[in-house]
């Protein structure tokens, strides 16, 4: 093996990439030779000083990273601490402020059932003083409203101007069988067709065909 040749494959036997074939021809070279031998040692030392320092430059890279990700973690929690954080005043705030009700008690509400006509108007009031009720509709049968939920509210500073005394709910009969919706259209009435009535601790039922013609009555 000539210098030229040896010196030629002195940085694939640094990185390892040379055969066995080659790395014995090159070894029995440089039993032979000095400079070659020198030249392979100055080029390893070279290959070493700069991986050393592509290794430094990665790490320092890899460092940086490190904070500038540390720091944007820190970042994004105190900034999603700081919305929850704000979230929950806000929501408490609301509670305090404007909602503060529960369901009522149905010993604590008179219901009166009043007939004109063929209109019939179920009511709700509260019997308690300085307090409001107010009501969750809904129309599960997607015909008239037959489940509700009331609700009581103390009267405070938060207590809305529009908020009434007292809560009505009407229904226009055309028979003591026969319900007109609010649609314009018309419903057989079955012993199927319940009003319910949620308290707190209870559920009050009503027959939608009670309702027609009742004597005016006091719960």
């Amino acid at each position: 093996m000539n210098h030229d040749v040896f010196k030629d494959l002195v940085p694939s036997y640094i990185e390892h990439l040379t055969s066995e074939e080659t790395n014995r021809q090159m070894e029995v070279h440089m039993e032979q030779c000095k400079n070659c031998r020198e030249y392979l040692h100055e080029m390893q030392e070279e290959w070493l000083s700069e991986n050393v320092h592509e290794q430094a430059k990665e790490d320092k890279n890899i460092d940086y990273l490190k904070k500038v990700r540390s720091k944007n973690r820190k970042k994004i929690l105190t900034i999603v601490t700081s919305l929850l954080s704000l979230f929950l005043i806000l929501i408490l705030g609301y509670y305090l402020l404007f909602i503060r009700m529960w369901i009522a008690d149905a010993n604590d509400v008179q219901t009166t059932i009043q007939n004109q006509g063929n209109t019939v108007t179920l009511s709700f009031k509260s019997k308690q003083d300085n307090r409001h009720l107010l009501i969750r509709k809904e129309q599960l049968n997607r015909d008239f409203t037959d489940w509700m939920v009331i609700y009581e509210k103390r009267e405070d500073l938060s207590t809305p101007e529009n908020l009434k005394d007292e809560i009505n709910i009407t229904y226009t009969f055309l028979d003591e069988n026969t319900l007109l919706l609010d649609n314009g259209k018309e419903k057989k009435l079955t012993n199927d067709d319940k009003i319910s009535i949620q308290y707190k601790d209870s559920t009050k039922e009503l027959l939608v065909k009670d309702l027609y013609n009742p004597e005016n009555k006091r719960q």
